[in-house]
């Protein structure tokens, strides 16, 4: 019973012992408010499934210590023997229901990570030198189908470290292209986040379609390859934001899909603010022999997903059908359209000016969302800009000033306008307190 449970039935029998109610209304008041359902051990569930993988490590520690006097079947048995005792329990435990599909889930993911240490035994049993990242990709399908099946975020997260490793394992050793990760892992469990509404679960695929796409582009084309990607990317999943369906919210997967939108358009914006490195970023001319094809799958595939997102937000904007996008958001698409004409057409050598212009764009940035979050009172852009805002200053202390005295003086304006941000956040917060205590 849960603490207000137990507070309103011990203050409704008082209220009756002294005659303020009688014990039917305080029966009534007390139906009003019933119990809510147990909720689930999760310390219990936990420390068992903690306790599942240190057993089930155990048991291959023993085993191994054992293999060779092992016959072959009876390797076999004990392979496909623990898969099948440990999803046994997972399906005994959902059946049952309640707090118990905790420890079905735990039961599962230990089932799959057995399937996927009974491909590298089965493998080394039969002498079978194969393809070693066929090995995750199995393994990755595997968890992929339960993942659906079960609806299950912890699947879900297996799958997507495996199809990560086998597309990346692809890429890398054997110079094969990832695309077929990369759909997989976007499609099939980017997906799956959407429909268990699991920012957890977003979080470890966008990290994952970032490795993918990132090191795909730079076995391809190089480090501008990777950065132009990383720069698509971002800005893609800033319009994408813009472009759900009306009327849904689930904060938690938004609220990621902005987190890597903004963290990969303002991490590759702050890179070309150096001089040093806006020339490099954005020279094309590096390319792997007879990469034509990856390139443009890489390099030039994002950038036109991003174009038709924006485009789409654009007219939807003129139109009236969409919330209006704030003024620093339409910076996103023109710093990507800018970089791609500077690549296309080979003129970033003016590395300067470029690095200007994206100094530029990030204290924008800073002081669009600073002074919003003041006058609106919202907190986290407050604390953005500005955090954004020092971090563009800090840069500069070790790039572009060379006196002291300068460097002082501008230590000296950065403190003196977050103090008066400060003050300024906090007479705006106090009005519009006044006002709404005022209606």
């Amino acid at each position: 019973m849960s603490k207000p449970v137990r507070w309103l039935a011990t203050e409704s029998e008082r209220w009756v012992r002294e005659r303020l109610i009688s014990a039917e209304q305080a029966a009534q008041i007390r139906a009003l408010y019933p119990a809510p359902p147990a909720a689930a051990p999760w310390g219990l569930i936990v420390f068992c499934g903690l306790g599942a993988v240190i057993v089930g490590l155990g048991i291959i520690l023993l085993l191994a210590y054992n293999w060779d006097a092992l016959p072959k079947f009876g390797k076999l048995g004990v392979i496909f023997g623990a898969i099948a005792v440990a999803h046994g329990a997972g399906l005994r435990w959902r059946e049952r229901g309640g707090w118990r599909s905790g420890l079905a889930e735990v039961a599962f993911l230990l089932g799959s990570m057995l399937y996927g240490a009974g491909i590298w035994l089965v493998a080394q049993i039969y002498h079978i030198d194969e393809h070693y990242p066929n090995g995750f990709l199995f393994w990755g399908l595997g968890a992929l189908a339960l993942a659906w099946v079960l609806r299950s975020v912890p699947q879900g997260i297996l799958a997507t470290v495996t199809l990560a490793i086998w597309g990346l394992g692809e890429c890398w050793d054997f110079d094969r292209p990832a695309g077929w990760a990369l759909l997989l892992v976007a499609g099939g469990l980017g997906s799956l986040a959407w429909v268990r509404r699991s920012a957890v679960l977003l979080v470890v695929v966008l990290a994952a379609v970032y490795a993918l796409l990132l090191g795909s582009a730079g076995a391809w084309g190089g480090g501008s390859a990777a950065f132009a990607a990383a720069l698509a990317l971002g800005v893609g999943l800033v319009a994408a934001v813009r472009l759900r369906p009306a009327g849904v919210e689930y904060d938690g997967v938004v609220a990621t899909l902005r987190l890597f939108g903004w963290l990969g358009f303002l991490s590759c914006s702050y890179l070309l603010s150096f001089d040093r490195l806006a020339g490099a970023l954005l020279d094309w001319g590096e390319a792997a022999v007879g990469a034509r094809e990856q390139l443009i799958a890489y390099r030039w595939v994002p950038f036109g997903l991003a174009v038709v997102l924006w485009g789409h937000l654009l007219m939807r904007a003129q139109r009236g059908e969409s919330p209006r996008v704030p003024w620093e958001e339409w910076l996103c698409p023109i710093g990507l359209l800018y970089c791609n004409l500077l690549g296309v057409t080979g003129t970033a050598s003016g590395t300067l000016f470029v690095s200007l212009v994206f100094n530029l764009i990030c204290l924008g940035i800073a002081a669009m969302w600073m002074v919003r979050g003041c006058r609106d009172g919202l907190l986290r852009e407050t604390v953005l800009g500005s955090v954004l805002l020092a971090v563009v200053v800090f840069a500069r202390y070790f790039d572009l000033f060379e006196s002291l005295a300068t460097r002082g003086l501008a230590f000296l304006l950065l403190g003196g306008l977050l103090v008066a941000e400060g003050f300024y956040y906090r007479r705006c917060r106090q009005t519009a307190e006044s006002e709404g205590g005022a209606r």
